[in-house]
């Protein structure tokens, strides 16, 4: 199986000048752990679920903008790339999140859970991450 496989949705996006209460919204209607951030219109980050709890321990006001807490050094992957060898980029960058791209164009951004789920380590009842 291919990390190609893995995408369920099209990536979903959010201005790098829109706010980090914007960006946790966002999460809760699309249902999604990260968002890729955006400044005209080229991706320039991502921004997770970890990185909104960080802001708030930190004393980040959920009005600045998301660029204030995104991460930018993307790592990105060929969609062609096998589930196992995206396990092990994943763990060898301390990452959660894998932006998939084709051709040189991001097509989504795959999970941690989705990777462990696709190569049998994810149970009903609960996961080992």
């Amino acid at each position: 199986m291919t990390i190609k496989d893995l995408i369920t949705k099209e990536p979903i996006t959010i201005s790098s000048s829109s706010s980090i209460k914007s960006a946790a919204k966002m999460m809760r209607e699309y249902n999604v752990g990260s968002l890729l951030v955006t400044s005209n219109g080229n991706a320039v980050g991502i921004v997770t679920e970890r990185d909104i709890i960080q802001a708030i321990s930190d004393d980040i006001s959920l009005d600045d903008k998301v660029s204030k807490i995104m991460t930018t050094n993307l790592v990105m992957a060929e969609s062609n790339m096998d589930e196992g060898d995206a396990a092990l980029l994943m763990a060898n960058k301390k990452i959660r999140h894998l932006v998939v791209t084709e051709n040189g164009k991001i097509i989504g951004v795959i999970s941690l859970r989705d990777v462990a789920k696709a190569l049998g380590l994810e149970t009903t009842d609960a996961t080992i991450w």
